[in-house]
């Protein structure tokens, strides 16, 4: 089951593990960023182009908490783990949402 934009799939947690979210976007109004629970590879270089203006890509890493269970699956580039309606699967995207909307189990690291 891979879970959707709502944020009740948490369950009370007793301990937790730190995972890392891979951020990339560029300095530019309106520009797309992107997230990934893998790291993107060094060698490839990213751009984002406005008129006639070319932006490089900038590159941050965000830690979160996720529930002790929590797998990252690097071939599907999401992380699994058992919520209170079974086994669940999210992109790095919703894994930051449910971080930032507080849902048990999953916070920001500062």
């Amino acid at each position: 089951m891979v879970s959707t934009a709502s944020f009740q799939f948490g369950t009370p947690r007793t301990t937790v593990q730190s995972i890392t979210i891979y951020r990339r976007s560029y300095p530019a109004d309106g520009a797309p960023e992107n997230f990934s629970l893998r790291p993107y590879p060094a060698h490839q270089r990213c751009t984002y182009t406005v008129g006639k203006k070319v932006y490089e890509a900038v590159f941050q890493q965000l830690t979160v908490s996720a529930p002790d269970d929590a797998k990252v699956l690097e071939e599907k580039n999401l992380l699994a783990w058992s919520g209170k309606d079974g086994k669940m699967q999210s992109s790095a995207a919703e894994v930051l949402g449910f971080a930032d909307a507080g849902v048990s189990g999953f916070r920001k690291v500062k």
